[in-house]
């Protein structure tokens, strides 16, 4: 009896660090994070993720017009029709990773801009910020605090532009809902003003979303970030001055 007590509680004593780690990380990350997805990480709701596609027209075997570099190597690819562009590919690998993290695996949607710029009855994900779905965003959900359009980035309230430095890139990161017949539903937008700005939006909200979700909880929220042309997303910094909480 002695015995099997004694290596009972050795193998408790070896599972302590286990438990104490999956702990930590669900206090630091999963809880704080799960406050900011909400219904966006429920494996019984769609989760859907839009992305912009770019059409490549008439490009035939005897006409390609999209070309590929390997090494040294330029390749023809006739017959593709439609492309992604670069950010938000690289930004779908971002979000799955981090969606994988908080256990989110079933019925996650990816969909074309031009296939569901009129989508708005589940909780999503808005890659950009200048084409027609995130125009729609700004107007057809509610509590935003900034919008883009093709001139610079806009407080909703005041209608006045943020002030923006050359050299830089400008992103946003908005929660926003929407109440329907269905009940509440959840938007989230990552886009930018150009390409690094949206890159910008999408690389600090994978790496922060946990300190999100400390500061803002559940609620909605809008803030701006900011990179550096020469350096990339990773110089990404948050302007506290411009955070919205609603």
């Amino acid at each position: 009896m002695f015995t099997f007590l004694s290596n009972l509680f050795f193998a408790i004593i070896q599972f302590i660090p286990s438990i104490y780690s999956y702990i930590k990380e669900w206090w630091k990350f999963k809880r704080p994070a799960g406050l900011v997805f909400e219904n966006l990480i429920n494996n019984k709701k769609t989760l859907r993720i839009f992305v912009k596609d770019l059409i490549v027209p008439n490009n035939t075997f005897l006409e390609p017009k999209l070309f590929s570099i390997e090494g040294n190597v330029q390749q023809a690819n006739p017959n593709i029709s439609k492309v992604w562009p670069e950010v938000e590919g690289k930004g779908i690998g971002l979000l799955q990773n981090l969606l994988g993290q908080m256990g989110k695996k079933d019925k996650i949607e990816i969909i074309e801009m031009s296939k569901g710029h009129d989508l708005w009855d589940s909780d999503f994900i808005i890659l950009g910020a200048q084409a027609v779905k995130c125009r729609e965003f700004y107007e057809v959900m509610e509590k935003v605090g900034y919008y883009v359009d093709e001139h610079s980035i806009y407080d909703k309230t005041t209608k006045k532009s943020i002030e923006m430095e050359a050299g830089h890139g400008y992103g946003l990161i908005i929660k926003a809902e929407k109440n329907n017949s269905a009940g509440k539903i959840n938007g989230i937008l990552l886009g930018g003003f150009g390409v690094l700005g949206t890159a910008a939006s999408i690389y600090y909200f994978a790496h922060n979303v946990n300190k999100l979700g400390d500061e803002f909880e559940n609620k909605p929220f809008s803030i701006v970030v900011r990179a550096r042309e020469a350096s990339g997303e990773q110089s990404t910094i948050r302007l506290k001055k411009y955070d919205k909480q609603f």
